[in-house]
């Protein structure tokens, strides 16, 4: 077994989101992890839905404001709602 870790990348740009657990006592997020081969194949991240606002807004801190919104926008059209609708809370 290897001492690998996740670790920031060397080259920070608009394709990574960096997400930390401020309080991992707390049970902020539970992550499930599949190993095969040495090599994480899946994971699994469970957020509490009290916590899912916060969580998102870390995610969108990361990111300028015109690729948030291109990812919300493209979440929202996933699941059959327009981002037009979201203003009018259709």
């Amino acid at each position: 077994m290897t001492d690998d870790v996740f670790t920031e990348p060397d080259d920070p740009t608009d394709g990574w989101i960096d997400v930390r657990m401020t309080d991992p006592d707390a049970g902020e997020w539970d992550v499930d992890v599949v190993v095969a081969g040495g090599r994480v194949e899946f994971v699994d991240l469970r957020i509490r839905p009290a916590l899912l606002a916060g969580f998102i807004d870390c995610l969108a801190a990361d990111l300028g404001e015109t690729r948030a919104r291109d990812i919300l926008a493209t979440a929202a059209r996933r699941q059959g709602v327009e981002p037009a609708d979201l203003a009018t809370g259709e």
